[in-house]
């Protein structure tokens, strides 16, 4: 058959026969299916949103590349910086992706202006990962964290950037997008100096604690208020003023982050993993190979802990076998309802010839006890209506053992086919 589901299978099996337990095991046999569980996506897996909590600016800062995908730029990429607490963003164009590039970018950029953050948080790119950048990040003392694998939802304040900063570009016209790496300062300092949805006040605002002067204030007549005031009165001043747009953004924040996990939570489809059960991971390449590849790598894997309390990031080894481990979200894992073998599953992908298994219960496909529990229901009946009929034919591969089998129950009742008797009669 083409595999169908179990609703299916049991759809088309209620057609032609009936046995007890017939839902459960047809559940069971449809689950156990190693084409059916490597091939189709599964049940949807949704993991509980946790948040990044930052306290004040450039203690955690995202960084990721984007491309614009137009190979022929002079720079055909952007090394996009932004802090997690103030929103700022900090965008510089470049030629390649390289370990050197990178680490320049991110010294003119960032570290030469505002200092070196506590934090970078990025993905598992080749540049990001190089040991240029871990020297460069031990020279500051300024930790190096990275998301999971195929997971962009972990650095989902730079990927949102991404976009607005996609949609910055796109707003250009036809002559300045050729330029865009000239535009690009200008249109830095017009998302900065926006109120953000998030913080509702501006990015400069909440690093600089006051508002970046543009020309529409020179064309308004707005000025800055002039306060004489000592450079100790300044400083208290300052400090006052930073500390209230730091409680202020910090407030707003963790009340949209509450409103976004709840929203996102609502439709949260998972359950924990413990150490020592066997998982599944999603299959990664299936890209190379277009929409026919498997949906889930064969190979089985096994929960060593979790990575921190509350946090559904999960440590994997490959089951029986010595190699790294691999630390994968819980949305790209699914619980091995199969008795695989690593040595079985090794040749899965080349010629996609799936090792059958047996059901959980132990039991062996319905085609080969079913004639066997079918006769043996309807023999005694139709030795009390017809006589003796002969045995259907059996499977001669059914393992059957009816000597140590319990003999079915039957009535005793000497009425037995008649209707009963009505009360009064």
């Amino acid at each position: 058959m083409e595999h169908p589901g179990g609703a299916q299978t049991l759809a088309a099996l209620r057609q032609r026969c009936y046995w007890p337990r017939m839902m459960e095991e047809v559940k069971e046999w449809t689950e156990s299916c190693p084409v059916c569980v490597f091939s189709k996506a599964g049940p949807e897996v949704r993991a509980p949103l946790v948040p990044i909590q930052t306290s004040y600016p450039f203690e955690v800062v995202g960084m990721d590349y984007l491309s614009l995908g137009r190979p022929e730029d002079r720079y055909p990429y952007i090394l996009v910086i932004t802090d997690l607490f103030s929103k700022y963003a900090v965008a510089a164009p470049t030629r390649d992706q390289s370990a050197n590039t990178t680490a320049q970018a991110l010294y003119s950029s960032l570290i030469q202006i505002f200092g070196c953050p506590e934090r970078i948080l990025t993905d598992r790119e080749a540049a990001f990962e190089s040991a240029l950048l871990q020297e460069l990040c031990q020279l500051y003392g300024c930790k190096k964290s990275r998301t999971t694998a195929y997971h962009p939802q972990g650095n989902g304040a730079c990927e949102r950037f991404n976009q607005t900063l996609l949609n910055l570009l796109n707003s250009l016209t036809e002559t300045d997008q050729a330029q865009w790496p000239d535009r690009l300062p200008a249109l830095l300092q017009a998302y900065n100096s926006t109120v953000h949805s998030a913080t509702r006040l501006t990015p400069h605002y909440v690093v600089f604690r006051r508002h970046a002067r543009l020309p529409v204030d020179w064309i308004t007549g707005l000025g800055p208020t002039t306060e004489h005031c000592t450079l100790q009165g300044w400083v208290r001043h300052h400090k006052k003023t930073l500390d209230f747009a730091y409680q202020t953004a910090k407030g707003y924040i963790q009340q949209r982050q509450t409103q976004d996990q709840t929203h996102y939570n609502r439709r949260t489809k998972t359950l924990p993993i413990l150490p020592g059960e066997r998982v599944l991971i999603r299959n990664f390449c299936r890209r190379a190979k277009g929409k026919l590849g498997l949906r889930w790598t064969p190979e089985p894997y096994v929960v060593v802990t979790q990575l921190r309390e509350g946090l559904p990031v999960y440590v994997l080894r490959p089951e029986g076998k010595e190699a790294p481990t691999r630390t994968v979200h819980r949305n790209n894992l699914r619980l091995c309802p199969l008795n695989v073998s690593p040595d079985d599953a090794g040749d899965l992908p080349q010629g996609r010839e799936v090792p059958r298994t047996e059901p959980p219960t132990g039991l062996p496909p319905p085609t080969w006890w079913l004639p066997g529990l079918v006769a043996e229901y309807t023999q005694p009946l139709a030795a009390q209506t017809e006589g003796n009929v002969p045995d259907p034919p059996v499977n001669p591969a059914a393992p059957r053992d009816d000597q140590n089998r319990a003999p079915l129950r039957q009535s005793r009742r000497t009425n037995f086919g008649r209707p009963p008797a009505r009360y009064g009669d």
